[in-house]
């Protein structure tokens, strides 16, 4: 989608990168590795680089409040580009999406803002201490050579929620006052629908766990099998896109400089 994908510069400004497709098995401490103009995900982090003898593997803070994403909202998208993103949310919670083309019939464009963000993460110094202690399994061969290639990465912060909501407009910028009813029956029992802040024209979407939507990574370098630095991935440098799965023993490996990735399990 280039640089006008809106949800790229939506959470860049807070420090992150998207993830296309929101999922719920995205988390800190997984390792990624480019595969052209991907990335793909190999595992965790502790099935390739093992725990030395003085340092463990980096905690995991769990659940913190994100307020300063919570309740932001994008800028008006065009509702073609809004109903399939709602569509790509709906499906990763569960629900279907057939229908809500009808619910938003009479919308020109739509916004999307994410309530009650989570952040789950790791600190980078305990991160640069581990892996500076870490030790390359010694069933990991193409890992090593991934390493040593400087084409492997970390994912260190990932943010995710359970609810979002939706606001439309029509072509005269007047609101469009969405029926609920319709669009619960359309989207099915997986996925709550509701309106929200006391108003007929914003409706809440929740699903029962929350998905992940951005990320944060860091790029890790080695030298003669050690451990030497790390480089944080700047925000919205890279699109996660997850779709399909791969496995990675049929992968083939090469360094790319697209600004944009595809992110398979």
């Amino acid at each position: 989608m280039g640089n006008s994908d809106p949800f790229l510069t939506y959470l860049k400004s807070f420090g992150y990168s998207v993830i296309r497709l929101p999922r719920t098995d995205i988390r800190p401490l997984q390792v990624l590795v480019k595969e052209g103009t991907r990335l793909t995900r190999l595992g965790d982090l502790v099935s390739i680089l093992q725990p030395g003898e003085r340092v463990a593997l980096p905690v995991v803070k769990m659940d913190i409040p994100a307020a300063n994403i919570s309740g932001e909202r994008t800028r008006d998208l065009s509702i073609g580009v809004g109903l399939s993103i709602l569509g790509n949310l709906i499906g990763a919670m569960g629900g279907s999406k057939l229908g809500l083309d009808v619910g938003y019939k009479n919308a020109k464009t739509a916004t999307f803002e994410f309530a009650d963000v989570l952040e789950d993460h790791v600190d980078l110094i305990d991160l640069d201490q581990y892996l500076s202690d870490a030790d390359i399994s010694a069933f990991s061969h193409h890992v090593a050579q991934l390493l040593e290639a400087d084409a492997v990465y970390v994912t260190t912060s990932v943010i995710k929620t359970k609810k979002f909501v939706v606001q439309a407009k029509k072509s005269d910028g007047v609101t469009l006052d969405v029926k609920v009813p319709e669009i619960q029956k359309s989207v099915g029992g997986n996925v709550k629908v509701a309106t929200t802040g006391g108003t007929s024209d914003k409706v809440l979407y929740e699903g029962a766990v929350p998905l992940v939507f951005g990320f944060q990574a860091a790029r890790v370098y080695y030298e003669n099998g050690h451990y030497s630095a790390f480089k944080p991935l700047p925000p919205g440098e890279t699109a996660l896109e997850a779709s399909g799965r791969q496995a990675a023993s049929r992968a083939e490996y090469h360094q790319s400089e697209s600004p944009f990735v595809r992110f398979d399990a």
